[in-house]
């Protein structure tokens, strides 16, 4: 079985963990230090304003990072995760990127569902009030209601929100995808309380935000002015290549 779901716990590019504010500045304020200093054919004249930040290079490959870090921990009845989108908002007030995948649910998925919400009632029950609870500021889109009803129990109870059970087993929800996004997210937290940040750190391994740094063309102009004036000299001819990498 195929569904399409929100990856859980993905924190975005905006002001996360992932990327903030300082992220390209302290990279580009290094790589300066670099270009002007320490490497091979230093340029005294450039700026901050002659280096430029790849995002769209940096979060890429972030975000693949993460996501091959989440495949390692997803619960073992999905099978495999394809076709990642990511989405952003026109503006960041009140949501950031998600990340979208489909995803394969292995034959006798419910099973292993209904063994974990019988085993982690009592958490489930507490977590899934304090999640989808609607208070001020927050309108929740979820049910809050836990209990363990029939299909056609549940269909019946007018008075109050569908129950969980309902929404993954009876085949009539239609928010079907959110329901086993959520329930995934719970699956993993409950087998590491610290899964969000352990896959923050898995995406930022082996990742150098100066790597995506390079010269912009006026940059690229001074070094090459100062190369043919003669202010900067070249001891190793593989060092004309800006910017300098291995």
């Amino acid at each position: 079985m195929k569904v399409n779901i929100q990856l859980p716990f993905f924190p975005g590019f905006y002001e996360s963990d992932l990327e903030n504010s300082d992220t390209a500045y302290w990279a580009i304020k290094e790589e300066l230090d670099y270009y002007r200093n320490d490497c091979d054919t230093p340029c005294k004249e450039l700026t901050e304003d002659d280096l430029d930040f790849d995002y769209r290079g940096y979060e890429g490959d972030v975000r693949n990072q993460w996501v091959d870090a989440f495949r390692e921990r997803m619960p073992e009845m999905v099978l495999s995760l394809e076709n990642l989108e990511m989405t952003s908002p026109r503006y960041y007030n009140f949501e950031t990127d998600r990340l979208w995948a489909d995803i394969e649910l292995a034959e006798g998925w419910e099973d292993k569902v209904r063994s974990f919400m019988a085993e982690n009632a009592d958490w489930l029950r507490k977590r899934i009030e304090d999640d989808w609870t609607s208070y001020d500021g927050f309108m929740s889109f979820m049910s809050n209601n836990f209990d363990n009803l029939t299909h056609d129990e549940d269909d019946d109870q007018w008075d109050r929100p569908k129950s969980w059970y309902f929404h993954l087993f009876s085949g009539k929800s239609d928010r079907f995808g959110c329901y086993i996004s959520t329930i995934i997210g719970y699956m993993m937290c409950r087998e590491n309380s610290g899964i969000r940040n352990d896959l923050v750190m898995c995406a930022l391994d082996d990742i150098y935000a100066g790597s995506y740094v390079s010269l912009t063309e006026e940059g690229q102009a001074k070094v090459d002015e100062g190369i043919e004036n003669g202010t900067i000299q070249v001891y190793d001819p593989d060092q004309l290549t800006i910017p300098f990498t291995d």
